[in-house]
């Protein structure tokens, strides 16, 4: 299941579908699918024709084993976070002091309402004769996204890694209960997939 928080709170909650058709992106290039059946013309070389039907024959789902791995079972708890009141130059600190990627964004109340990730801040920096200038007047709060998708620790972490790809994320927070409860990132997924070769991220 995945949410979609804003400043004002629960703006979407849904599955994976019904998520990508509501928060649409456009892609900058088209992928096209495997097709079931190469034609003769298109494989000249019939070595690699035989090698494709192969492949393509392990493909089916009678061949296919496919272990659920949630993700309670590879988040990061407990998250590191901070406040939307906090300037640019203090979160550029307690990224670079943590050495974190990213920091989810909380109201006092501790309810999520954004991600601040290093290339938020990167991309508001300066460097002058190997000093990092930052605005002194800039905060946390107008470099963010104005919406945060987030998952639960249920979800399965293959569909968990086609929203990372599909809307360009470095991470999702975790929430249960609305409240924070861990935090995924791309680093975390690709462990669990190599640590779990008979995953498919197609499934």
């Amino acid at each position: 299941m995945f949410y979609v928080y804003d400043i004002d709170g629960l703006r979407f909650q849904g599955p994976m579908e019904e998520l990508q058709k509501w928060r649409r992106v456009e892609r900058k290039t088209f992928i096209p699918p495997i097709k079931e059946k190469e034609e003769s013309s298109s494989m000249p070389d019939r070595r690699g024709s035989d090698a494709l039907s192969a492949y393509q024959r392990m493909l089916s789902k009678e061949n296919m084993v496919e272990p659920l791995l949630h993700v309670y079972q590879i988040m990061s708890s407990p998250v590191s976070t901070i406040r939307l009141d906090i300037t640019l130059v203090e979160a550029w600190g307690m990224l670079r002091d943590g050495n974190f990627r990213q920091l989810v964004v909380t109201t006092p109340q501790r309810k999520v309402i954004g991600i601040l990730s290093d290339r938020d801040v990167l991309r508001r920096i300066n460097v002058v004769d190997d000093e990092v200038v930052v605005d002194q007047e800039l905060f946390v709060s107008e470099v963010i996204d104005q919406e945060i998708i987030t998952t639960d620790s249920f979800s399965d972490i293959r569909r968990v890694a086609k929203i990372m790809a599909y809307y360009h994320l470095d991470a999702l927070p975790v929430l249960e209960n609305e409240n924070l409860a861990g935090i995924v990132t791309r680093g975390d997924i690709l462990r669990g997939f190599a640590e779990n070769p008979k995953l498919n991220l197609w499934a």
